[in-house]
């Protein structure tokens, strides 16, 4: 199967083609682009498409599928995400398959250290920048699936709370993994509090940028049944209010 993925959602912008005929290269994602930016998504991802598929030595024609990042995440970058990718699939019939922000930052979440030792995690807290003083945040648990490339099932729906009443909303027991470009914030305010974890209760991070990226999202979305026709992935938005789409274009969770 090939599958284009695209993410434009948050401060980056990516996009990344799976081939998994390629054995040869150790990897399935067999082009792979990605830059960091706060603005600018609108002109800098057909480009990135473009480049991706050359570098590939692939037709838009040769593709089998799409995935694209659904939010929650900027509200500009998720509309220009969908709408690149819902072009595509209209105008190659191609299936499109949503998945969220949260999930592609979960699947490569790792421990900041890069430690083999490290015990893995009961938990993972997945928390992404909303601006202001915003986190959107989803927890999720060990999937017991091993032959899923998805180690993570959600634990809850995806939320968003102001970053001082986030620590109310971590896991109270086992080892809990905090990813995402919100964990830096979550670290300072417990360190700042000085919160300790209670008995039996551990609190790491993850390294990297906590971004989502279009990688991840081929991943995921090779994975995962495409819609069907007539429900194509729409934008989740939990500050759906923020948003002012008319009603039934967007899918809103309450935190």
């Amino acid at each position: 199967m090939r599958l284009l993925a695209l993410d434009s959602s948050a401060a980056s912008c990516s996009v990344a083609l799976w081939d998994d005929g390629k054995k040869e290269t150790g990897s399935p994602v067999v082009a792979h682009h990605c830059k960091f930016m706060d603005r600018g998504q609108s002109e800098a991802l057909i480009p990135m498409v473009d480049s991706v598929m050359e570098e590939a030595g692939l037709a838009f024609g040769d593709l089998d599928r799409l995935g694209v990042t659904v939010g929650p995440g900027s509200f500009t970058g998720v509309r220009i995400g969908l709408a690149a990718a819902r072009g595509l699939a209209l105008a190659r019939g191609l299936p499109l398959v949503g998945v969220t922000s949260l999930e592609a930052i979960a699947l490569e979440a790792r421990a900041e250290d890069g430690s083999k030792d490290t015990a893995v995690p009961d938990t993972l807290f997945v928390a992404l920048s909303a601006g202001r003083s915003d986190l959107y945040f989803q927890i999720f648990s060990r999937n017991e699936d091993v032959e899923s490339a998805f180690p993570w099932q959600a634990a809850s729906s995806p939320g968003a709370a102001m970053l001082e009443d986030v620590p109310g909303q971590l896991p109270q027991k086992g080892l809990v993994l905090i990813a995402g470009n919100g964990a830096p914030l979550i670290r300072h305010v417990l360190a700042t509090e000085k919160r300790a974890a209670g008995p039996g209760h551990q609190i790491i991070y993850a390294g990297g940028p906590g971004l989502p990226d279009a990688a991840a999202v081929a991943v995921i979305a090779a994975g995962r049944e495409p819609e069907t026709f007539g429900s194509e992935p729409v934008p989740l938005y939990v500050h759906s209010h923020y948003a002012g789409l008319p009603q039934g274009r967007t899918k809103e969770v309450a935190p």
